[in-house]
């Protein structure tokens, strides 16, 4: 319903990285990522089995973005179950990785940076009917996460790898002023507005999800330059099926690409 073919949603991004073998570690060896093909300076991931993938290409004397440059705030990835998310909350903490959480009524959460800085977020959807709603947009306020709770959905298999079903369930980018982009995002990515809009932040979906592309100037304010040699985000991939393949660049810097994956 989601992320089905009528759906408007991130399936895939391209990062430019520094050290494509220190982060295949933790990409394959420690969240368990499959392989579809590698060379010399690229590797391709799957997430899942739904053709959602992740790509790093190592560049040479890259260009290091400024923080406060358009780019990726959090690639969002979603769990099936809070026991995949309690597993691999183990698995982070046996290989020593930083970790923070947050409940939402929407979704648990964990948050961790892979080891060039890059912002993931795993999280499992709550039922539908525990999401809340103010004034017919879903409500996203951040509570602390209760560890010892998820705890208790910790499998005796524990973490195998990515599940089959996981995929990206959205992506929160780093933006420019909102009101010099705000229309760009609502006008040419087929979503609406899904949560209450703050001064700093816009939450926009289809088919009624929480949430698929965010956009935030909470710590940033510069256009994204020069993405082919700049490290961090270089590309993200977007089904949107009423459109034809083509890429888009707009008013922050940030490329996209449509259509490029093919959506199961």
């Amino acid at each position: 319903m989601f992320h089905n073919q009528s759906a408007h949603f991130v399936n895939g991004i391209t990062l430019n990285v520094r050290d494509k073998e220190t982060m295949k570690h933790f990409y394959h060896d420690i969240l368990g990522l499959a392989v579809v093909n590698e060379s010399l300076s690229i590797i391709h991931y799957e997430i899942g089995e739904m053709n959602h993938f992740i790509t790093l290409n190592q560049i040479n004397l890259g260009r290091e973005p400024l923080t406060s440059e358009a780019g990726l705030f959090h690639l969002a990835i979603k769990l099936p179950s809070k026991t995949d998310l309690a597993d691999l909350l183990v698995q982070l903490s046996e290989f020593t990785i930083p970790v923070n959480g947050g409940e939402h009524d929407v979704t648990t959460s964990l948050f961790v940076e892979d080891p060039e800085g890059n912002g993931l977020e795993f999280y499992v959807d709550n039922p539908i009917e525990d999401w809340s709603f103010e004034d017919g947009k879903v409500v996203l306020e951040t509570h602390p996460i209760n560890v010892p709770h998820l705890l208790t959905y910790v499998s005796n298999e524990k973490w195998q790898g990515m599940p089959e079903e996981s995929m990206i369930g959205y992506i929160n980018l780093k933006t420019i002023e909102l009101n010099r982009i705000k229309q760009y995002y609502k006008n040419f990515f087929g979503l609406e507005t899904s949560s209450l809009e703050t001064n700093h932040a816009i939450y926009l979906s289809s088919n009624g999800y929480h949430q698929h592309i965010v956009v935030n100037n909470w710590y940033s304010s510069i256009k994204r330059i020069e993405n082919e040699r700049t490290y961090g985000l270089a590309c993200v991939d977007y089904h949107y099926p009423e459109t034809t393949h083509k890429r888009l660049t707009g008013p922050d810097g940030i490329q996209f690409r449509f259509n490029f994956y093919k959506v199961f």
